[in-house]
């Protein structure tokens, strides 16, 4: 049988900051020195016929990653961002890439695990050079992999429209994602879960690795003691997510003129509290 990690073509493809004032969060994000591409409906598919999700996504585009800001339209309690955004405004959405999500989903099934099916969905491209219907086919994971937050599994069916990063960069010097702090209960059980995603590598006793992206994970204890006691973030949550950037005093620069507060690790990483990036701790790393 295809192993989980047969099936990967990137780790991360995607992150999900999730609220319900679009232009809101990329005023946020602004400050935050990011350049954010211009909010448009994201459509899924229905026989065929493009249909609204209820929800409005600005990105954060780089050349083999993007954040998603995505402002839920939508007040159907059956929306499937609903029950995160019951918990708080913040990181919800972590989708992995793979190759085919046929394929993939295959793959989860013959595990015994019980797999939504597989779902197209587009949204118009018009930042970059190349414009168009960036199009999709995802499908979501199953519930007993995890409930920090929604967790699917996504192909680029067309990745040239997509990752098409600012001609001039982000100001703060972003290049990537590079990982994701999740907050957990359970330590053994969440890794034990990730661990059957695309390219999982255990590493150490809180981490898995993706070949440059990393999934963190603490319990609230652990936290606290890392980020100084960050309120409103309790498990199970996707706490927050590291850019990787070209070098730490051009993102120190850009936030100290931008009026943002942030805080400085013991190893050299710069972060913002929930507060200033729309619910989600955000990570700066030049490592």
């Amino acid at each position: 049988m295809e192993s989980a990690s047969q099936i990967k073509t990137s780790a991360i493809d995607h992150l999900g900051v999730v609220g319900r004032d679009i232009t809101a969060m990329v005023a946020a994000y602004i400050r935050l020195g990011f350049a954010p591409t211009e909010p448009v409906p994201l459509m899924g598919v229905v026989n065929n016929e493009p249909v609204p999700l209820g929800q409005d996504s600005a990105h954060l585009i780089f050349a083999d990653s993007y954040v998603e800001l995505s402002g839920v339209t939508s007040t159907d309690p059956a929306h499937h961002l609903a029950p995160f955004l019951k918990r708080r405004n913040g990181l919800h959405i972590l989708a992995f890439g793979c190759d085919n999500a046929d394929s993939a989903h295959n793959t989860l099934s013959a595990q015994g695990l019980d797999v939504p099916a597989v779902q197209g969905a587009s949204r118009t491209v018009t930042y970059g050079s190349q414009h168009g219907e960036a199009q999709f086919k995802w499908f979501k994971a199953p519930d007993s992999l995890g409930d920090e937050g929604f967790v699917c599994l996504v192909e680029q069916v067309t990745p040239a429209l997509v990752f098409q990063p600012p001609v001039e960069g982000h100001p703060n010097g972003a290049l990537s994602v590079t990982g994701v702090t999740i907050l957990t209960d359970d330590h053994d059980a969440a890794i034990t879960h990730y661990s059957a995603y695309p390219g999982a590598h255990r590493s150490g006793n809180n981490q898995i690795d993706f070949d440059g992206q990393r999934l963190t994970f603490l319990d609230q204890t652990s936290f606290a003691t890392y980020f100084e006691a960050v309120a409103d973030l309790t498990p199970p949550a996707f706490a927050g997510f590291t850019v990787h950037v070209t070098e730490m005093e051009t993102t120190r620069v850009t936030l100290s003129e931008n009026g943002v507060a942030f805080h400085e690790s013991e190893t050299g990483d710069l972060w913002v509290s929930p507060s200033e990036a729309c619910g989600s701790m955000l990570i700066f790393s030049a490592t």
